[in-house]
């Protein structure tokens, strides 16, 4: 029987382990900042998130990385861009603490998205990615095992190591999973935005 697989779901790796340094530098005082500003409205969350870094000097090559790679991307996927201009619309840091974690999601009003792996201890927090297709959820059955085929409801990326950068379509539910580990896992995560070109 001959089998054809459509509708499927990219998630795209590569390693850049000699930018971690630096920007781990540069996020640190993000973190910093926000947890000063948490501490003074007495929030105390496991979750710590900056606000947008992407006019961060020291950052914005990391930001221009990921708005050209993301959009490279989409035309591999077969987009026709021509008429729209892309830009990195977000690029916030999250420090996720012991027993924290991210809740599945997917981000409305952009074309990609992005994660840049910063500090994984042994134990930490991974992503996840889920089954994007709602129908096929209400009505799936248990695995038979562990091995990844067609009708897996989600895959384990608990492999990640500092630099792991990875791209995905922003309408791809993902997660991070729970941190077993006394010391934070951290991470920046990225969304690609658009808007049409002027005529």
């Amino acid at each position: 029987m001959n089998e054809f697989h459509y509708f499927q779901s990219a998630v795209y790796r590569e390693e850049k382990p000699e930018w971690v340094d630096h920007v781990l530098k540069q996020v640190d005082r993000w973190y910093q900042e926000q947890r000063r500003i948490n501490q003074e409205q007495n929030i105390n969350y496991a979750v710590v998130q900056t606000p947008h870094m992407g006019n961060d000097p020291e950052l914005s090559f990391l930001a221009d990385y990921f708005g050209k790679t993301a959009t490279d991307l989409l035309r591999q996927q077969g987009y026709f861009l021509d008429h729209h201009e892309f830009y990195t619309s977000g690029m916030w840091a999250q420090e996720v603490a012991c027993m924290g974690s991210h809740e599945p999601h997917v981000h409305a009003n952009t074309q990609m998205c992005g994660l840049y792996l910063l500090d994984i201890p042994e134990g930490g927090s991974f992503p996840v990615f889920s089954d994007p297709r709602p129908s096929k959820l209400m009505n799936d059955f248990f695995m038979a095992d562990n091995e990844v085929r067609v009708a897996t409801p989600k895959i384990y990326f608990n492999n990640m190591v500092p630099g792991t950068f990875m791209f995905f379509n922003a309408w791809l539910p993902h997660q991070f999973t729970i941190n077993q580990s006394q010391q934070p896992t951290k991470f920046i995560h990225f969304t690609l935005g658009c808007r049409e070109r002027a005529n």
